[in-house]
């Protein structure tokens, strides 16, 4: 998964948040003031840019290689969400939901022309206490 724009406003976003960490107390609302203006310039672009840039956060925090969808996706939203992924430039995601209609949910990414490419163990939400990994959860890997 690589899409310019998403990662740029990633890095621009982690080096705001490590100034602020590093930051003097007088420094830090200018830079609460650029992390507002990066936000405006992200949500400007859209509901759907300011989805998939949220969900590609995600995806690198939790050090994993594709957007991995771990919530319930309704019905109605499978359409626009691919047609979303495929504007963005979004060519496989994960989805590691375990809802009890997951495999319904599957069933319509394939009737929306995303390809089923097998499972995969990913990092999920969730670090344990001790150690500070993240689980270990599985999902399908999905091609579009």
């Amino acid at each position: 998964m690589k899409n310019n724009n998403f990662e740029n406003n990633y890095a621009r976003e982690q080096e705001l948040y490590i100034s602020f960490d590093k930051a003097e107390e007088n420094e830090k609302e200018e830079i609460r003031k650029a992390h507002d203006f990066l936000w405006k310039e992200i949500t400007a672009k859209g509901e759907d840019y300011t989805k998939l840039y949220k969900l590609y956060s995600e995806t690198k925090e939790r050090e994993n290689d594709y957007i991995d969808l771990s919530d319930v996706v309704w019905e109605r939203d499978v359409k626009p969400l691919i047609e979303s992924f495929r504007k963005f430039g979004i060519s496989k995601f994960t989805f590691s939901s375990t809802w009890s209609s997951a495999v319904e949910t599957a069933w319509l990414f394939q009737k929306n022309g995303c390809k089923l490419e097998g499972l995969v163990e990913i990092n999920g939400r969730h670090k344990d206490f001790m150690s500070k990994e993240y689980e270990k959860v599985h999902g399908y890997l999905f091609s579009l």
